[in-house]
């Protein structure tokens, strides 16, 4: 779980957009909405570890969602409406994470 706030943390927000301009990703938006998509650090394969995650403030008690796999089932809710933010957080993840979302929520 990522914290902001007084806390440092030793991940980076990712705040890119990806190169499909029908998936627009903002992770100010998404972190208004109590998740982002974070740079965890390097994967197996030497690339990025994107990864879902739930966000909190200074404490856990200002958690919008109890934890990640809480955040992961309302981004893949969204998705599945259609929201292109949220498919875009999906598109942007590695492997390894969605593999594991996908274990707790299914396919989007």
């Amino acid at each position: 779980m990522m914290e902001t706030g007084e806390e440092k943390i030793p991940m980076q927000v990712l705040m890119t957009i990806p190169a499909d301009p029908e998936a627009p990703f903002d992770n100010s938006v998404a972190a208004n909405e109590g998740w982002g998509v974070i740079d965890a650090g390097p994967a197996p394969d030497g690339g990025p570890l994107l990864q879902l995650q739930s966000i909190t403030g200074p404490s856990a008690s200002s958690a919008i969602f109890g934890g990640d796999d809480d955040a992961w089932k309302h981004v893949v809710a969204r998705a599945r409406e259609g929201s292109a933010l949220h498919r875009a957080a999906l598109a942007a993840i590695n492997d390894i994470e969605r593999t594991l979302i996908e274990a707790t929520c299914g396919a989007w």
